[in-house]
């Protein structure tokens, strides 16, 4: 960034500085509320994050607008959210499909169905839907937006800009290990996604598709988890964690830097609008 003038400089960071903001309100609230047991009631906690996780995206979307209504974005909030996916970009996200589907696998070693926790498991995919929302408004929409603009012309910049949005995105996940998460696995893995997610963003243009890949990865392991009960050992279910771990932490990131490396080709043939 060093032959940036100082107001190109400003450009880049005040969206980052914005989502930045934007997330520590949001673990100033959510910690203590889960810490403090403000809820003890695990579907009324689901459905207080849910409402959480809406506004904190509800509020980087308004000041991604902002930016988009004084031309200071390539594209306007309304067609990120309806531009049309190409056929080349269809096939790049096949393996992030795979991903998203393995968990299904698991149904295969399944030796208990229940729907008994259906209400509180239909709650949590809408608080993951949530998720989805509030992480990729925040963090591909807004904190990219200063970086799209000013930091996609080479190789060498798009490689920055899907690193930096990466790495904000995995260590936005540390705070994690007041849940009981942990961060030693989480950050790399969500670092990992996040960079292709970014480069995903950043050759489509649709926010709207990052916001559905990121709401799928996280509901389809909770789905086939709160519907059926299956042992974590065997042939099958360490096949689906290995194929899992090869695509995030190998085929993924390998997709990213094709992305940064060919990406004038692939979006010279992108279609500029349309509908998703």
């Amino acid at each position: 960034m060093k032959n940036y003038d100082k107001q190109t400089i400003a450009q880049i960071r005040k969206p980052i500085v914005q989502a930045a903001i934007i997330m520590l309100v949001f673990y100033a609230i959510e910690i203590p509320m889960v810490y403090f047991n403000v809820f003890p009631d695990i579907n009324t906690l689901y459905i207080a994050d849910t409402i959480i996780r809406v506004a904190g995206g509800t509020a980087g979307l308004i000041l991604l607008n902002g930016y988009s209504k004084r031309g200071e974005s390539k594209c306007t909030l309304k067609q990120l959210f309806t531009n049309k996916i190409s056929g080349k970009m269809w096939l790049i996200m096949i393996p992030q499909i795979i991903y998203i589907l393995l968990p299904f696998l698991n149904i295969f070693n399944a030796t208990v169905f229940t729907t008994r926790y259906i209400v509180t498991l239909s709650i949590l995919i809408v608080q993951q839907f949530a998720t989805g929302f509030y992480e990729e408004g925040v963090q591909r929409g807004l904190m990219m937006n200063g970086l799209i603009k000013f930091n996609i012309s080479t190789v060498k910049r798009r490689l920055f800009t899907v690193f930096v949005t990466g790495l904000f995105f995995g260590l936005g996940h540390a705070p994690n290990i007041a849940f009981g998460d942990n961060p030693l696995i989480q950050v790399p893995s969500a670092m990992c996604i996040g960079m292709f997610w970014a480069a995903v963003y950043m050759l489509s243009d649709d926010l709207l598709l990052v916001m559905l890949l990121h709401a799928f990865t996280d509901s389809t392991f909770r789905i086939v988890h709160g519907l059926f009960g299956y042992a974590r050992e065997g042939f099958l279910y360490q096949a689906i964690e290995c194929s899992r771990d090869i695509i995030e932490y190998v085929i993924l990131p390998a997709l990213t830097i094709c992305i940064c490396i060919w990406f004038d080709k692939l979006k010279s043939n992108a279609p500029e609008d349309g509908s998703t």
